[in-house]
């Protein structure tokens, strides 16, 4: 196995987060791997459906929320983090900079089985952009 430098867990919610967490938190203990923790949240304006109050107000309290749920994450860990909330659109092409900017070598990512997830899950997709390792935890169903 490869020794890694630098590590990015794409959490989308606690839960996965959590069991992420767990192996990077083994990652930095075995190999001293720098570990950052994202999310990514959908940029409305982006989007351009909507430019109201509402879309703005709900924009804000998903960014509020991730941020939140990030912060949750990292006091409850025990190795030394590196924290990004993202609100994009284009995910593959922001974590792409992301990682070529920071000099990440390896990706993690979290996915449950649940129906269509094959449609719904973006990790293979991960793989296909990426040249850098990624590895997917499963995610038991509660």
């Amino acid at each position: 196995m490869p020794i890694y430098q630098h590590a990015l867990l794409l959490v989308q919610d606690e839960r996965d987060g959590r069991l992420l967490l767990r192996h990077a938190e083994r990652l930095n203990q075995q190999m001293n791997t720098r570990i950052t923790v994202a999310h990514i949240s959908a940029d409305y304006a982006e989007l351009d459906y909507l430019s109201d109050a509402q879309t703005k107000d709900r924009q804000s309290s998903e960014v509020i929320a991730a941020k939140a749920m990030l912060s949750r994450l990292v006091d409850d860990c025990s190795i030394p983090l590196e924290v990004r909330a993202m609100v994009s659109i284009h995910r593959f092409k922001d974590v792409e900079a992301l990682i070529a900017r920071e000099g990440v070598d390896l990706l993690l990512l979290g996915h449950q089985n649940r129906p269509f997830g094959v449609y719904a899950s973006f990790g293979f997709e991960f793989i296909n952009h990426l040249s850098i390792d990624v590895l997917i935890k499963h995610v038991p169903t509660p």
